[in-house]
């Protein structure tokens, strides 16, 4: 035991010497901490706000200020995470001497000693390479960030950077993706759940693995509970619950077909437009759009069922709802399928206009003061191309669907 301690002695005195050298040694940078801007998940909602669909860059992420973190939350993952954290100065040198021992008398890395400030700064900033010099820097950058940000900063950095399983980055985002809660809203075994998966995101997924996921906040339950920052009665009525987890998909997309067509306009004036957290709201209505997707594939159905030897990789359709008194897109719908084809045949195929073009042409004839009692003529006529030698540019000589010309009609008959 006499060795055991004197093995200690001296690995502490050569640490400490260690990273004095260490530290005189390297340059640090922890402006990526100080100057916190992480990518955020940009929202589309329609013009009753409800959301249409999350928008983002490899990261799901929804940004809760520290002053949006309940107390029980802060609480449950100091209680699991660091419990000294509002002690310490980044480095917890006690709980390094406790894993140390345990580590020599295993003969083997058993037990880590990791503050928050150090797995923020892992996280952020290096690698997770297991190697001393990794190890000196992580502890000498955590004591440079704590003495350059507050813990509640820490905090809020931390429980914003990291991840939480099922492609959500930050709490905020795993509260409202496996519970469709906000923050607030949670309950203490939810809690529980929520901080006890970045220790093992995957394997704590409760959309994957509940049972551990469960074990896990009831671990963090328990520890709470020894310190006596939750009553008995609180501890087992948490314990006994098993919430309800959504599994979802990241984006919630309701219109992929109108949300395409609107991050195609945005990008050129917003590039970060997909990280950005920006909320864009459009004119479009989710109602009117439900309901313009289902009017597309009843037709598309009874074309089907009207003609079975119809082509369906060919057959397709699209639609566009405006409101006529303003011109703003209620809708917009691409395609019979997104899954399929992700074409929108809306505004990225070329067709000819056909008739619906007529009330464009025959406007300009009422602005120009014709009735639609004024006589026009309907005759033949031969519209000249430019390029003789151009199939798509010779004389066009247009014809009436009845074959004939009757001379002067009036601009009512004419239309029809």
């Amino acid at each position: 035991m006499k060795y055991i301690f004197n093995l200690i002695i001296i690995l502490a005195l050569a640490s400490v010497a260690g990273i004095i050298y260490f530290y005189s040694q390297i340059k640090i940078d922890i402006s990526k901490i100080v100057d916190y801007n992480p990518k955020l998940t940009t929202h589309i909602y329609d013009k009753n706000g409800d959301l249409v669909a999350y928008i983002f860059d490899e990261e799901n992420r929804q940004y809760a200020k520290f002053s949006e973190i309940p107390p029980r939350i802060i609480e449950a993952l100091i209680a699991i995470e660091d419990t000294a954290f509002f002690e310490h100065g980044g480095i917890n040198y006690e709980a390094i001497f406790r894993a140390a021992i345990k580590d020599i008398q295993a003969m083997a890395l058993v037990e880590g000693a990791s503050t928050l400030t150090q797995q923020l700064v892992k996280n952020m900033l290096l690698t997770r390479e297991k190697k001393f010099t990794r190890k000196l820097k992580e502890l000498i950058i955590s004591y440079e960030v704590e003495h350059t940000l507050t813990k509640e900063q820490i905090i809020e950095r931390y429980l914003n950077q990291v991840y939480f399983g099922h492609g959500y980055y930050g709490i905020k985002t795993a509260a409202l993706g496996y519970f469709k809660k906000n923050l607030d809203e949670l309950s203490l075994k939810e809690i529980s759940i929520l901080v006890g998966l970045p220790k093992a995101p995957s394997s704590y997924d409760p959309t994957r693995h509940l049972d551990l996921s469960l074990s896990r906040a009831n671990n963090v339950l328990l520890r709470m509970h020894n310190i006596g920052w939750i009553t008995t009665k609180e501890y087992q009525a948490a314990i006994k619950e098993t919430p309800k987890i959504y599994d979802q998909t990241l984006t919630q997309n309701k219109a992929p077909y109108l949300v395409d067509e609107t991050i195609k306009q945005l990008a050129p004036l917003y590039p970060d437009i997909r990280y950005g957290g920006y909320k864009i709201t459009l004119n479009a209505d989710l109602k009117v759009q439900e309901i313009a997707q289902n009017a597309l594939k009843f037709g598309y159905n009874e074309i089907l069922k009207r003609n079975k030897d119809a082509n369906t990789t060919v057959l397709n359709g699209a639609m566009i709802v405006t409101n006529p008194t303003n011109g703003d897109i209620l809708a917009l719908v691409g395609g019979v399928d997104y899954a399929k084809s992700n074409f929108n045949r809306a505004t990225q195929s070329s067709r000819q206009p056909g008739s619906s073009f007529k009330p464009f042409i025959y406007q300009i004839a009422l602005n120009q003061g014709l009735s639609p009692q004024s006589k026009i003529a309907d005759i033949s006529r031969i519209y000249e191309g430019v390029n003789k030698n151009n199939k798509e540019d010779q004389d066009w000589k247009p014809k009436n669907f009845s074959g004939n010309f009757k001379g002067l009609i009036t601009l009512n008959d004419a239309l029809k």
